[in-house]
C-alpha cells in the first residue's frame, strides 16, 4: 500500500555549493545518477530517500528496497510506494519474441520507455529509485515543486525512466572511456548491435585490457554467420535497405561461402548507396556529403545520450573509419569508402575482418533507419516487457 508522508517543505534539491548565511548557493533539482557514480550516488541516497524511509512504520531498511517511488507535492506532502509497483520496460528486440517469452540482455538492442503502474502528475516532484540486478539508479526532479517558477513538467518522464534503466542495465557500454574509444577506432571496432551483448562486452574487455580486438574475428564470423538468414529477412522490409537488397544478399552469400573478397568490395559501396536512400527518403535539402549523410543517418537517435546505439560515437566512425580518406602514395591502403571505390585499398585488405565489419556497418544502420516492417517481426520489434535478466 502507498504510504502517505509529511515532509513539512517541498524539497528544493540538493546544494552544489557551501554557503554561509544569506549567501547565494547553488541547488541541483533534477539529477540521474547510479552506482557506478561511487560516493556521489550513496550520498544522494543518504539524503532524502532516507529522510522518506525513517518517516515510515515499520520500519524499512535501505537494504529492502528493491524500487521506491515518492511523488512530492508543493505543500510538503507526499506518497510512497516501496516494493509494489509494476514496471514494464519498452525495448527493441533483436529477434522474435513471442508473449510471455522471457527475455536477456542479450535480446535487447535498444530501452526507450519504463512504464510505471502510477502516473506522475506533470506539476509534482518526484524520486525514483530502482533496481537493475545488483546495480541501484537514482532520478529525481524537485523542478515543479522546489524551484521559483514552479514550471510544470515538459519532458516525457516514462521516457527518460526508460534511458535511465538502460544505462543502469549497460553500464559498461556507457563507461567506454575517450582512451578505450581511441583504441577501438584504431582497431576499427565499434560495439556492434549486430553482436550480442556477451560479444561486446569481450570486445570492449580486451581493449581494455590492452588485448587485441582482432582475437575474437572468428568468434564474431561464427555469430554472424549463424544470424545472417535473420539479418537479410530484417533488411528486405526496410524502406531504405530495399533498393539494394539484391546486393547485399549476394554480399551475404560470398561471406557465408568466405569469398571475403567479394563480400567487401560489394558491401563497403553500398553502405553509401543505403545512407543515400535514406537521405533523400528524407526530402533534405542539403547535399549528400560524407558529413550530411552521417547526420541523417543517426538524427532519429542523436538526442537520447542513453541510447544504446550510441548514436554520438557511431557518427564518428562513419565519419573516421568508414569515410576516412587516404593518401594515393601510400603502399598499404586501408579499406574504406572511398579507398574502395577508388580502388587503391591494398588487396590484402578484402579479408574477413574487412567483410565482417561491412555486414556489421550495415545492421547498426538497419537500428537507426526507419523501418516499415509490421511490430512483432524479428530484429525490429517494439517490445512492453518485464525489466530483463
Amino acid at each position: 500500500m502507498p504510504v502517505e508522508i509529511d515532509l513539512g517543505n517541498a524539497p528544493a534539491g540538493y546544494t552544489l555549493t557551501a554557503a554561509r548565511p544569506e549567501e547565494i548557493v547553488e541547488v541541483q533539482f533534477l539529477e540521474f545518477t547510479s552506482s557506478e557514480d561511487g560516493q556521489h550516488f550513496i550520498q544522494r541516497l543518504e539524503g532524502l530517500p532516507s529522510d522518506i524511509l525513517n518517516r515510515i512504520y515499520p520500519r524499512i531498511v535501505p537494504s529492502q528496497i528493491d524500487h521506491m517511488l515518492v511523488i512530492l507535492r508543493r505543500g510538503g506532502t507526499a506518497t510512497a510506494y516501496i516494493n509494489e509497483l509494476s514496471i514494464r520496460v519498452r525495448m527493441r528486440a533483436s529477434k522474435r519474441v513471442e508473449a510471455g517469452e522471457h527475455v536477456f540482455k542479450n535480446d535487447i538492442i535498444d530501452i526507450d520507455r519504463l512504464e510505471l503502474s502510477v502516473d506522475i502528475p506533470d506539476d509534482a516532484g518526484f524520486l525514483f529509485v530502482f533496481s537493475v540486478g545488483w546495480r541501484k539508479g537514482l532520478f529525481y526532479d524537485f523542478g515543479p515543486i522546489g524551484t521559483p517558477s514552479c514550471q510544470r513538467r515538459e519532458f516525457d518522464v516514462q521516457e527518460v525512466f526508460g534511458q535511465a534503466y538502460c544505462h543502469v542495465l549497460f553500464q559498461e557500454r556507457f563507461s567506454i572511456s575517450d582512451e578505450e574509444w581511441d583504441a577501438l577506432f584504431a582497431a576499427k571496432w565499434f560495439p556492434f548491435s549486430g553482436l550480442c551483448n556477451d560479444s561486446i562486452d569481450a570486445l570492449i574487455n580486451h581493449v581494455r585490457i590492452g588485448w587485441d580486438p582482432d582475437d575474437k574475428i572468428d568468434d564474431f564470423v561464427s555469430e554472424i554467420s549463424s544470424r545472417a538468414s535473420q539479418m537479410i529477412e530484417a533488411w528486405q522490409n526496410n524502406s531504405s535497405f530495399t533498393p539494394h537488397m539484391p546486393i547485399l544478399e549476394r554480399a551475404v552469400e560470398r561471406f557465408l561461402d568466405e569469398d571475403f573478397v567479394s563480400c567487401t568490395g560489394l558491401v563497403f559501396p553500398r553502405i553509401e548507396g543505403i545512407l543515400r536512400t535514406h537521405h533523400t527518403s528524407l526530402g533534405v535539402s542539403g547535399q549528400a556529403s560524407c558529413s550530411n549523410l552521417t547526420n541523417t543517418a543517426v538524427a532519429s537517435k542523436i538526442k537520447n545520450e542513453k541510447c544504446l546505439l550510441l548514436p554520438h560515437r557511431f557518427a564518428a566512425y562513419l565519419r573516421d573509419i568508414y569515410f576516412a580518406s587516404f593518401n594515393p602514395i601510400d603502399q598499404d591502403i586501408d579499406v574504406s569508402r572511398h579507398s574502395v571505390a577508388h580502388g587503391v585499398a591494398n588487396a590484402s585488405e578484402f579479408n574477413k575482418k574487412s567483410a565482417l565489419l561491412g555486414l556489421l556497418v550495415v545492421h547498426q544502420l538497419f537500428y537507426f533507419l526507419k523501418s516499415d516492417r509490421a511490430e512483432g517481426l524479428s530484429d525490429d520489434s517494439p517490445s512492453n516487457v518485464p525489466p530483463a535478466e
